[in-house]
């Protein structure tokens, strides 16, 4: 069985806050996903806060980048039979964030 990274992304721009009833009708959605797919989800996924830092040629930056206009905000690694079936988990996904999938390679 394959593995993907599911890597949610979210927009920069500003928003107007969800009332604590949509909040909690978002969080009861998100535990009904992955309750329904507690077999396929693989424990370590987590959400991400919005600083961080980039290292590139050893130079040391705040991001994500300011000019960005999507911001990667959480991952879950998923084991699916192939990417029709890892689509499948992620159209099932409570809606707010554009899902990027990637088969993992198997390295480790």
């Amino acid at each position: 069985m394959a593995k993907f990274l599911f890597i949610y992304r979210e927009s920069t721009e500003s928003r107007v806050q969800p009332s604590p009833e949509e909040m909690q009708a978002l969080g009861a959605a998100w535990g009904a996903w992955m309750q329904k797919f507690s077999s396929s989800i693989v424990p370590g996924g987590d959400g991400l806060k919005h600083t961080g830092r980039i290292v590139k040629a050893g130079l040391v930056t705040d991001g994500p980048y300011v000019e960005a206009k999507e911001i990667i905000v959480s991952f879950t690694i998923i084991q699916a039979d192939d990417y029709d079936a890892a689509l499948a988990i992620a159209r099932a996904c409570p809606p707010g964030h554009t899902i990027e999938i990637r088969e993992m390679a198997g390295y480790a």
